[in-house]
């Protein structure tokens, strides 16, 4: 009944947690930040993830490319912490740890750092 989900389970476990978050975000009702937007954004996301996972995990190219995107994504969220108010700080210390911890798994899963498939 349900396609085969070719992923590691803690990316299985990730894109069904982006794509949960990511509707929560789109239909919560706080008119006074852009949750719709980000909520569209996460949900992209871990469908992304998702919908490419009909391919053997040593042919999808999304999941090895995610690997120096997520570690790219939380040095920029490092960085942009030491600058950042008190309130934002804590929200991006959280992502650099998810996407650099969440990155690096996944590179060490594979067995590939640079985002190619191997040949």
């Amino acid at each position: 009944m349900f396609p085969e989900l070719n992923l590691p389970w803690f990316i299985t476990v990730h894109a069904l947690g982006l794509s949960t978050l990511g509707l929560y975000l789109i239909f919560s009702s706080t008119p006074s930040k852009p949750t719709s937007t980000l909520g569209i954004a996460t949900l992209g996301l871990g469908l992304a993830y998702l919908s490419t996972s009909y391919v053997s995990i040593e042919e999808n190219q999304f999941l090895y490319a995610s690997v120096p995107v997520r570690i790219i994504l939380a040095a920029v969220a490092g960085l942009k912490a030491l600058i950042a108010g008190k309130e934002e700080r804590r929200t991006l210390v959280g992502i650099a740890v998810y996407d650099g911890f969440g990155g690096a798994i996944l590179g060490w899963w594979l067995g590939v750092w640079d985002g190619k498939v191997p040949s």
